[in-house]
């Protein structure tokens, strides 16, 4: 019996410090992920919040859990390694799969069309590359060469504000400098200021 509660008391000193120590370092991968991807606001436009802390804390909590199971001080010390091993690249896959969903929660494109501006995630911009811009949607007229292309993309559910083809970049400052602009976002209405430092959200 008493060896049992020993063994058990192992296992959960164990557990403990792979908790802390995972705690630690994924308090830092937020907090860069936070200050590098969603700064200024950026935060604003999608919940990101939500989907940060459901994703890290499954990986917190993922990795104690298989250590108390699979870790024992009545396994060799081999055996004890191999298994850390495999929770370990457990670990950095499940890290690794949520950074990216997170990444695409990122802004794309802020673009206005129809008198409104629309925000554009990483995740759902046809382009390849994804730098931040400010556009507006140049829709083509009616009987143009570039109106099949356009009523096709319609047809294939493709919205206005994801036809990047149509799109004219304007220069940050030209707009939203003076009097902020009301930006529809995943998340409502976020308000934008373009600054000579950039977009900031509100």
């Amino acid at each position: 019996m008493q060896n049992t509660l020993k063994v058990f008391r192992t296992k959960f000193v164990w557990s403990l410090i792979h908790f802390l120590v995972g705690g630690l370092f994924l308090f830092l991968i937020a907090t860069w992920i936070f200050f590098s991807w969603f700064n200024n606001g950026r935060y604003l436009l999608t919940d990101l919040v939500g989907i940060s802390v459901i994703i890290l804390s499954i990986d917190l909590i993922l990795g104690p859990i298989f250590n108390f199971w699979l870790l024992s001080p009545l396994k060799s010390k081999r055996e004890n390694i191999i298994n850390f091993s495999c929770i370990l690249i457990l670990q950095i896959v499940s890290l690794g799969y949520g950074v990216t969903q997170i990444d695409g929660q990122r802004l794309a494109y802020i673009v206005k069309w129809q008198n409104s501006y629309f925000t554009v995630l990483k995740s759902e911009d046809r382009r390849a590359n994804h730098d931040e811009a400010l556009y507006h949607f140049n829709e083509p007229t009616v009987q143009s060469n570039e109106r099949a292309f356009y009523e096709m993309m319609i047809k294939n559910d493709i919205p206005p504000i994801e036809i990047y083809e149509y799109f004219v970049e304007v220069p940050a400052l030209a707009e939203c400098n003076k009097s902020p602009c009301e930006v529809i976002s995943k998340s409502g209405l976020v308000k934008l200021k373009n600054t000579e430092k950039g977009m900031v959200f509100y």
